[in-house]
């Protein structure tokens, strides 16, 4: 489900990250909304999905 979202967002990967964006892609599956970790601050749609990709890859920073 991560794979998706991020696969989605990386679309437009130098597009500002925000709560509309991941709620819009989240509507059909309201699921993923809860898995989704926190947005940081200033990151690109592109940053994030790589931190989601980070995440289903089980890496840590």
């Amino acid at each position: 489900m991560l794979t998706a979202l991020a696969d989605a967002l990386s679309e437009h990967p130098e597009e500002e990250m925000s709560l509309g964006v991941l709620l819009g892609l989240c509507a059909t599956e309201p699921a993923v909304f809860d898995q989704a970790p926190e947005i940081p601050e200033g990151a690109t749609q592109g940053e994030y999905a790589l931190k989601l990709r980070l995440i289903v890859l089980e890496v840590h920073p």
